[in-house]
């Protein structure tokens, strides 16, 4: 990302083949940027300053996918040759937004000054984690990046799948739920002080669930800014310090851990990461121990990676896997039999990879499971609440002859 003193700049050039190229860059001054596009054999056309409140669209994160397409790309470059400065200066050029390309250039930069590349990652953790790093270094040391690049872009792409299959299995319900809402606080607001004027007319007493709903519309129409004003202040504070207190965030996850269905989807997901990323640590040569160490870094939920943490202390001192597997008790015994045999037949990576297709495939049909069974579920509750207001509105009016 961009330190205080960097700005934005936009550049336009022509290649060492001749091919007239554009981008952004994050750096002190123009000086500066003409240097680092003069290094990576670019020539000059121009450059221009961008304007501080239009850099500010330039503050996006370096998202997953980018990083899915950088490992892909490098990956292609480096099959065809390329070496690595050159494939990184390659990558910079086409990235798609500026903070990916002044992140590229700056790891780029630190390979030219003498550092290795997995270094050089592991100084920018917000967009390259543990496991990537060290995955990166198992590469170098062992000469075979290639292939950890596509161990590393299989890894990336089940994960994309799981996260996507969560996102939209909850998509559906929660903007049903929006919409819900939103219908609700319309007919409140604007149509309930319509019906009230006829009702007003009566001269009787209304039902319950009429002078209920009458309530919540004048409470509305007179403090629904000021709840706004109240309620969103508190979402933004709340979700700041949740990012920000990692205190909160586990307790927040340790609730939404007991709740049955959800513990089933998080406890079956992170399983079947853990056991991918052990296979792939594996069958790079690293050690189960150091394999443990870096695949139960990439476990998000607390209280499984206290539980994996000690099964690796149990293994160092000698005991199988299997048998350490025992003492935690979110692993299933299906998993724990199939590593049994893959430890009995030396060929623990190969079967903690089928362990791993098997609970991905396990999870998705959970998904769709879960999709399939909330969409009628919060149908019937929509059109519950709908139907619940319709007949408050309208039960006055039914019984007009005997009120009248």
């Amino acid at each position: 990302m961009a330190t205080q003193n960097q700005s934005a700049f936009t550049w336009i050039g022509i290649d060492a083949a001749g091919i007239k190229v554009s981008g952004k860059l994050f750096s002190e001054t123009r000086n500066t940027v003409c240097a680092k596009l003069e290094n990576s054999h670019i020539t000059v056309l121009s450059i221009k300053k961008i304007n501080p409140l239009f850099s500010l669209s330039m503050t996006k994160k370096f998202t997953v996918k980018e990083r899915l397409d950088f490992t892909h790309q490098l990956r292609l470059l480096m099959q065809a040759g390329v070496p690595l400065t050159e494939a990184l200066s390659l990558i910079a050029n086409t990235a798609s937004h500026p903070i990916y390309q002044n992140t590229v250039n700056r790891i780029k930069e630190k390979i030219i000054a003498g550092t290795c590349f997995s270094a050089a990652l592991s100084q920018f953790p917000e967009y390259f984690d543990t496991t990537y790093c060290k995955m990166i270094a198992v590469g170098e040391q062992s000469g075979q990046l290639e292939m950890i690049l596509e161990q590393l872009i299989e890894n990336q792409e089940n994960h994309q799948q799981i996260h996507g299959k969560i996102t939209k299995a909850l998509f559906y319900p929660i903007s049903v739920t929006f919409i819900a809402m939103a219908i609700t606080a319309g007919l409140l607001i604007f149509v309930i002080p319509q019906f009230r004027a006829i009702y007003d007319n009566f001269g009787a007493q209304l039902p319950m669930t009429t002078r209920l709903l009458i309530a919540m519309s004048d409470y509305l129409q007179k403090n629904g800014l000021f709840l706004i004003m109240f309620i969103t202040p508190i979402i933004l504070l709340t979700n700041y310090f949740f990012k920000k207190n990692d205190r909160l965030k586990n307790t927040l996850r340790h609730l939404i851990f007991k709740i049955p269905m959800v513990k089933s989807i998080l406890i079956t997901g992170q399983i079947a990461r853990w056991s991918q990323l052990l296979s792939m640590s594996l069958s790079s040569g690293i050690p189960l121990i150091d394999a443990l160490q870096i695949t139960n870094q990439a476990i998000s939920q607390t209280l499984l990676q206290t539980q994996l943490c000690k099964v690796r202390e149990s293994v160092m001192t000698g005991k199988s896997l299997h048998s350490a597997l025992d003492q935690c008790c979110f692993f299933p015994e299906r998993a724990k039999t199939m590593i049994a045999i893959g430890e009995n037949a030396d060929a623990l990576s190969i079967m903690m990879k089928k362990i791993a297709i098997f609970y991905q495939h396990q999870l998705n049909e959970t998904l769709d499971r879960l999709s399939k069974l909330l969409e009628p579920v919060i149908m019937i509750i929509v059109a519950s609440v709908v139907s619940l207001l319709i007949v408050a509105m309208y039960l006055p009016i039914f019984r007009m002859g005997n009120i009248i």
